[in-house]
């Protein structure tokens, strides 16, 4: 009877174990991460008896947790595929929604500024029209200013947003080896031999957490141990100890923070080798489309602000003077490597912008190295020029120019230091700092500064063209110039301001003239002597439109990307980029999220808890249960019948 009691009782503590994990499956059935558990029952020992054995019940040997290591590996990269495509998608859609914005984006704002450059052009006297040029000129920097402080919000936001995926990263890698140390101890414990399937699962869970933060891999080490690396092969976890990453100033640029991991020797910056993960995401946004729509804006908003102001300062004014800068605008940020050691200083090194033909969107980094300076785009274009300072102090400065640049280390810096570097960004600042230089309406030079005319004496059929200004700093610009034709008339003198300063010049129909910064054409078959033409300021000129006619042309010709393309298609240009950059990660983030659900759904079908499946082993482990304690039941009646047969 004893044996028959065993029995019994093995049956009632096994199944009442498999309705208690049953039960647990239920209660986590919603819990992330839970695995489904198993109980695996096995016959006991049996006891010999005679040339046979009888039995003596069943034993719960484990409790098996229902997973596989790679459906869990496909989950936990599908979520960092997922999680950086999808990051990025989000915060290139806020750039893009700004940039293509049909009424508040840059295009409308430009189309509407030379729209009043064209109008000034129709009636340069009118007061009403140059009011009105000024008036959209300040819209036209607000707006650009706008879009920078907009960008410069994001960025900010962006900067957060780093730092606190940084930190959420410590702390799940803290986690994860807390969670090593416990499983550690309770499988070389001696007492346990096997580990928690709640901790593997919680860990699993805070694995994939991580994974959604930036790309890991994970290396299973002996006893069910895990090692968890980053980056290059940076460790992030290694048994129960955890390293961490940390955010700072980067030192070529402290506007801009780097991402340093700390390990076992000293910080390393490891921002570039970072991917996937909200944290990879946003380091790809960053540098692909932020920090390059900020570049791409300053460019048309440096560009517009040189041409015109280029054109402008070839007219002449109300006040009959010679057009000054209508926009302004900075130049190139420099910023010197806080580890240099020869020239420390980044007033030393100055950057202007001297064709914005061959302007690009790159920042650059300037460095030397054996004699050298070299100038490196970030786009990977470079350019080297031998150091001159050794010859101090005989020596000039040393002067690279470079797409659209020139550089200049000056000389009084002293002698740079091998690894000097400093990092030069031309077009960042451009759409916040453009400014309209003039507030006087009458200063707008609508008018040519020069003027010519025929002398209404004058017998021959000679003409002379309007004249265009070459060369507006030469200083004898606004003197009064007479061309005389001399006997014969296949020849003719200049004079300037009483004295002769060309005596017989060769004449040929149709010949071009230049003399003062200006130049014309002199047209006619049939001179005569003495026929004379004049070149003279433009004083006076109310109703001249010739270099408003000239500043409305600036909107149709090519200045960016060698001439091919004007200020309004360089912004199509920014808006395609980012569009085509947002659509693409949209549709990549659809994708992947298709890819990360169906591994869900397959890990799901060995892993997740099905509710009527759990119902039915209730149902079976209950009726077990109920049978075994009839068994007990039973031997409980026989007990009595035997102690009352036997009083």
């Amino acid at each position: 009877m004893g044996d028959v009691l065993g029995t019994a009782v093995s049956g009632l503590l096994s199944y009442q174990r498999a309705i208690s994990t049953t039960s647990h499956n239920i209660a986590n059935v919603n819990t992330d991460g839970y695995s489904r558990q198993r109980t695996e029952l096995d016959t006991r020992f049996p006891t010999a008896f005679g040339s046979s054995f009888i039995g003596n019940g069943v034993e719960l040997t484990t409790i098996v947790r229902s997973h596989d290591q790679f459906l869990t590996n496909s989950v936990r990269e599908s979520t960092s595929d997922f999680t950086r495509l999808e990051k990025f998608s989000d915060l290139a859609s806020q750039i893009d929604n700004l940039l293509a914005d049909p009424e508040g984006g840059i295009s409308p704002i430009l189309q509407e500024f030379f729209g009043a450059v064209q109008d000034m052009a129709d009636d340069p006297s009118s007061g009403s029209a140059r009011y009105q040029l000024l008036s959209i000129s300040e819209a036209m920097v607000n707006r650009f200013s706008s879009f920078d402080t907009r960008l410069q919000q994001l960025s900010s936001n962006t900067e957060k947003d780093i730092q606190t995926s940084i930190d959420e990263i410590n702390e799940l890698a803290a986690s994860i080896a807390n969670i090593n140390n416990v499983l550690a101890d309770t499988n070389g414990s001696g007492v346990l031999s096997q580990q928690s399937s709640d901790l593997l699962d919680q860990r699993d869970n805070l694995l994939e957490q991580l994974a959604s933060k930036v790309n890991i891999q994970v290396i299973n080490e002996p006893s069910n141990n895990i090692t968890v690396l980053i980056g290059n092969g940076q460790t992030m976890v290694s048994g129960s100890s955890s390293y961490s990453l940390h955010a700072q100033p980067d030192p070529a640029d402290p506007s801009k923070s780097i991402i340093a991991y700390t390990g076992l020797i000293s910080d390393i910056d490891i921002s570039g080798q970072l991917n996937g993960g909200e944290l990879g995401g946003l380091l790809d946004y960053r540098s692909t489309v932020l920090n390059p729509t900020k570049n791409s804006l300053g460019r048309i908003a440096i560009g517009l602000a040189d041409t015109f102001n280029d054109q402008h300062r070839e007219g002449m004014d109300l006040n009959n003077a010679l057009g000054g800068d209508f926009f302004s605008f900075s130049q190139p940020r420099t910023v010197a490597h806080t580890a240099n050691t020869g020239i420390t200083a980044s007033t030393n090194v100055t950057t202007t912008i001297t064709d914005v033909n061959q302007l690009t969107i790159d920042d650059y980094t300037l460095s030397f190295n054996a004699g050298n300076w070299q100038l490196v785009s970030s786009s990977g274009s470079a350019s080297t020029a031998a150091d001159v300072t050794a010859d101090l102090p005989d020596a000039g400065d040393t002067t690279i120019a470079f797409e659209g640049l020139t550089i200049v280390v000056e000389a009084a810096a002293g002698l740079p230091a091998n690894g000097d570097s400093f990092s030069i960004k031309p077009t960042e600042s451009g759409s916040r700092t453009i400014g309209v230089s003039i507030t006087d309406p009458n200063a707008i030079a609508a008018a040519a500064p020069i003027r010519t005319q025929s002398s209404l004496q004058n017998l021959g059929d000679m003409e002379i063209s309007q004249g265009m200004v070459i060369d507006v700093s030469n200083p004898n610009l606004l003197q009064t110039a007479t061309i005389t034709f001399n006997t014969p008339p296949d020849t003719f003198d200049v004079e300037v301001g009483g004295v002769i300063v060309a005596a017989a010049v060769p004449y040929s129909n149709n010949m071009a003239y230049s003399l003062n910064g200006w130049e014309v054409n002199l047209t006619g078959v049939n001179p005569q002597p003495g026929d004379t033409l004049t070149i003279e300021a433009n004083l006076g000129g109310v109703g001249d439109n010739r270099n408003a006619l000239e500043l409305s042309r600036l909107q149709t010709t090519g200045f960016f990307d060698n001439g091919s393309n004007n200020y309004q298609e360089a912004y199509s240009v920014l808006v395609g980029r980012v569009g085509s950059l947002t659509h693409s990660a949209e549709v990549d983030r659809d994708a992947q999220g298709a890819l990360l659900s169906q591994a869900e759904d397959r890990r799901s079908q060995v892993s997740g808890v099905n509710l009527d499946e759990e119902a039915a082993n209730l149902i079976k482990y209950q009726q077990a249960y109920e049978a075994s304690a009839r068994v007990i039941s039973t031997i409980q009646t026989l007990f009595e019948t035997l102690i009352n047969s036997t009083r």
